[in-house]
């Protein structure tokens, strides 16, 4: 192969790179204790329930809808998990099941 075809196979190289290393550096952004919870199934469910839930709520603007969620969601995670998840973890788990069903 010579110098000159190398760069001709440059623009169909760098969007399979530049999704390799995206997908890699999301992977890094999600600290531990959040990845484990959003492997635990009753966890991600339990989010999902309550994301439904203040979605058929027709009647509520959005950010009552968020806080709704963002209560209900905390106080049903404090039964299964315990009180010592932070109100950050919470609203991520949130976050990541509405980006998700968008995606979906």
């Amino acid at each position: 192969m010579h110098k000159h075809d190398l760069w001709q196979l440059i623009p169909y190289v760098l969007p399979i790179l530049s999704y390799i290393i995206g997908t890699s550096r999301n992977k890094l952004r999600v600290p531990d204790r959040i990845r484990k919870l959003l492997e635990n199934k009753l966890v991600v469910d339990t989010v999902v329930n309550g994301v439904q839930a203040a979605q058929s709520m027709k009647q509520m603007t959005d950010e009552q809808k968020r806080e709704y969620v963002r209560a209900w969601a905390k106080s049903e995670l404090y039964g299964v998990l315990g009180e010592w998840l932070p109100d950050s973890a919470v609203n991520f788990l949130i976050e990541h099941v509405i980006v998700k069903s968008k995606g979906a």
